[in-house]
């Protein structure tokens, strides 16, 4: 596939920014990609305006378990007429212009960057608020055949044609791991989804694509540009080098989390279909 290729094909970004921290954030990661020639738009549910950015209003589904992200996807984002979608936190930064970003998928209708294979963390690491041992447990239990893999929800990519088997899959794997105890959140969600809709998971490895993203845990990619560095996996088990074009900056996004009031951040999540929501006028 050609540069001019890869230009054409039709996929916006989208995020959700609430609050001035995060609408903050969002106007830097914007900055950052135009700075390096990434002019894709940038569709944002949000309270008030972003530069920059189409915006909508950002109704609130009363979930802080990060699950808004599959409501919004299912309920509004999809309505919009691209052929892929692509989510990016708030706390991200571009180093320079993604190539072949669509291509992560394969022949997936989801790409979900898997940090570490699970067999590799100790079962007794702490994941998601439960052990790795009972994450694994859980996944398996509910269909997940291949290796089982960490990963974040900081980036994903998904087809639009997707959107609802997608959306479906990755609340169903939530709901069984409720009814096993776990309240989890959107990354066990979409890890889930991920790895029942993708054949061969290691295709879509940070590892396999070191070019495309990595999450900064450690806090070393702050004053680098386009680079390698050394990534972590958010459980400290697994170091490789990576030269990504985004950055997810995990502890920006956590300091404007410790901002928020506990009651904001303690819910456990709405039905998607629940949720009464449409893309409205961008705000002026």
């Amino acid at each position: 596939m050609t540069e001019t290729a890869v230009l054409r094909v039709n996929y916006c970004f989208w995020s959700v920014a609430r609050g001035a921290e995060e609408r903050s954030q969002m106007l830097h990661c914007v900055r950052t990609a135009r700075d390096v020639g990434v002019f894709k738009e940038f569709h944002v549910l949000t309270d008030a305006p972003i530069q920059a950015c189409e915006c909508y209003e950002a109704h609130d589904p009363e979930d802080r378990c990060g699950l808004h992200k599959l409501i919004y996807l299912k309920a509004a984002i999809s309505r919009l007429p691209f052929d892929y979608f692509v989510w990016v936190e708030p706390s991200t930064i571009f180093l320079s212009a993604p190539l072949h970003l669509v291509g992560a998928l394969s022949r997936s209708p989801i790409h979900v960057p898997l940090e570490v294979e699970l067999s590799k963390v100790g079962p007794a690491k702490e994941v998601c608020r439960i052990s790795a041992e009972r994450y694994g447990a859980i996944m398996a239990q509910n269909g997940v055949r291949n290796p089982i893999y960490l990963n974040g929800s900081a980036f994903w990519i998904v087809a639009h044609d997707a959107v609802d088997a997608i959306c479906d899959v990755a609340m169903h794997g939530w709901h069984k791991a409720k009814d096993c105890g776990a309240v989890l959140d959107a990354s066990f969600a979409l890890g889930y989804a991920m790895q029942m809709l993708c054949a061969d998971p290691r295709k879509h490895t940070v590892e396999a694509r070191p070019d495309l993203w990595a999450a900064d845990y450690r806090g070393v990619a702050e004053i680098v540009t386009d680079t390698w560095w050394e990534f972590e996996d958010r459980t400290g088990t697994s170091r490789f080098p990576v030269r990504p074009s985004l950055v997810h900056q995990p502890q920006r996004e956590l300091a404007c989390d410790q901002e928020r009031p506990e009651a904001a951040r303690s819910g456990v999540g709405a039905e998607i279909d629940a949720v009464e929501l449409t893309v409205s006028p961008p705000i002026a």
